[in-house]
């Protein structure tokens, strides 16, 4: 049991000493993880050249490092800085807009110090979060926080939703995208990605359980492969009479507007007006939820599609293509 210091000099030795070893948590973070953090500088030409300041980090000791793909997507030229000052040509890998993340490598002959991945599964709401980045050019800039929710969506620069984002409080500013967020023991438990400008130390990371799929698969295939249906579709409200009547749970439909020709959709008898229910059982409130369901597995696979097509509820077997 606990006991409250009366002495208010020994209290004052408490709080020092726990303001010391949060200090303590910190500095041993950066010192571990400030050597593999990047900061790039990204030349883009959009009529006329400018400069863009971003962040990333080593994925592994062979060069591959990890930002956001709005900081890599428009980069003529792209240059790392290391924390000794080290400076490198990066080469894009490959990225992926749905999730902002994008596959960078340095050249040179050296073993590269690198950042292990956390599984963000494991990630509880208060645990100290790092963020060290380049915001507005300042390299290695380090901020703390907590984890202040998790679960959240966000959505992309192409308007997917992002999953399972992690909210935190350490700030962040124009410059830190890309850069790693740390937990206690100096693995990645997300890349910052975004924040609310409006708001203050209201921060977004992608989850590093994301991150390590995504990197996966553009270090195997230059991008991330996705199944496609081929079909334009829209979220609409489900009458509750329709609900009952097929016993759907949901409160929304996804109702499809465009079949593509010769697309997955067409092939398998897919109409405009069709409202879709489910993807091998699993239920379908929104067009996110498609885009959920639509993983690199399904490519080539024999997918169930249920649906409603009036007031008649059917199914039809679909085989998705590999995403154009």
């Amino acid at each position: 049991m606990l006991h409250r210091p009366e002495d208010p000099a020994l209290a004052g030795t408490v709080d020092a000493n726990l303001l010391d070893a949060y200090s303590r948590t910190v500095v041993e973070v950066l010192a571990r993880a400030r050597p593999a953090v990047l900061s790039l500088q990204v030349e883009a030409r959009y009529g006329a050249r400018r400069r863009i300041a971003g962040s990333g980090f080593l994925l592994t000791p062979d060069g591959y490092a990890v930002t956001n793909s709005h900081v890599a997507e428009s980069g003529s030229r792209m240059l790392a800085w290391l924390d000794d000052g080290d400076e490198q040509l990066a080469e894009l890998v490959g990225r992926d807009i749905d999730t902002d993340l994008a596959l960078v490598r340095i050249g040179g002959e050296r073993s590269w110090p690198h950042l292990e991945l956390a599984s963000s599964a494991a990630l509880q709401v208060g645990q100290i979060a790092i963020a060290i980045g380049n915001p507005y050019g300042l390299g290695h800039t380090v901020t703390t926080g907590v984890i202040s929710a998790l679960g959240r969506t966000l959505r992309a620069g192409n308007g997917r939703c992002i999953d399972g984002v992690i909210q935190t409080d350490a700030s962040l500013n124009p410059g830190n995208s890309g850069g790693p967020l740390l937990d206690a023991n100096a693995r990645v438990v997300g890349v910052n990605t975004a924040m609310i400008g409006s708001a203050q130390l209201l921060c977004f990371a992608v989850p590093a359980d994301t991150v390590r799929w995504v990197a996966s698969e553009l270090l195997r295939y230059g991008r991330v492969r996705r199944a496609w249906l081929g079909i334009a579709a829209q979220t609409l409200p489900l009458p509750r009479r329709t609900a009952l009547h097929h016993g759907i749970s949901t409160r929304t439909i996804v109702s499809v507007d465009e079949v593509e020709p010769g697309s997955p959709a067409d092939r398998a008898g897919i109409l405009p007006g069709d409202h879709l229910i489910a993807i091998d059982g699993e239920a379908l409130a929104d067009v996110d939820a498609v885009h959920r369901r639509l993983g690199g597995q399904y490519i080539g696979q024999a997918t169930t599609l249920e649906l409603l097509r009036g007031m008649r509820r059917m199914s039809a077997q679909i085989v998705p293509d590999l995403r154009p």
